[in-house]
């Protein structure tokens, strides 16, 4: 009986030897070659292509020329609303500088307007709480 398990055993190994020996190998495909049809057509699409990017590149360098032109109209435009004591209008203005780069002066500016506005608005807030606090208990009259 053990003659015949192991005679089964190497007709075995001896069929899975020559099925996986006799593997048929199948050449690597080849990439098909460019036509000069084709490279013809993709040219006015590179072209295309190529004049988007330049446009989108000069479109977004006028807007950072641009964006310390606007900055500083904002900026002119805060100044003259804090010497008209318009304080909260000068502020929103000063607001809409958050998104802009500013130049390292143009910072300074907006820092120093913010303090001066701030400081006009608690000096503000403050007398008019002393005055109505001093007219809600008699003060002078």
């Amino acid at each position: 009986m053990r003659i015949k398990l192991v005679i089964t055993g190497i007709v075995a190994c001896a069929i899975l030897a020559a099925v996986s020996g006799c593997k048929k190998e199948e050449p690597a495909p080849v990439a098909p070659k460019a036509d000069q049809g084709t490279a013809s057509q993709a040219a006015p699409v590179v072209d295309a292509a190529n004049a988007v990017v330049n446009d989108v590149t000069n479109k977004a360098a006028a807007q950072a020329t641009a964006a310390p032109e606007q900055a500083q109209g904002l900026i002119e435009r805060a100044k003259s609303l804090v010497a008209d004591s318009k304080y909260t209008e000068a502020l929103s203005s000063l607001n809409q500088l958050t998104t802009t780069k500013l130049t390292d002066e143009q910072q300074k500016l907006v820092d120093g307007l913010k303090a001066q506005i701030q400081a006009a608005l608690a000096k503000a807030t403050g007398s008019d709480a002393a005055s109505a606090l001093g007219g809600a208990l008699g003060g002078k009259k």
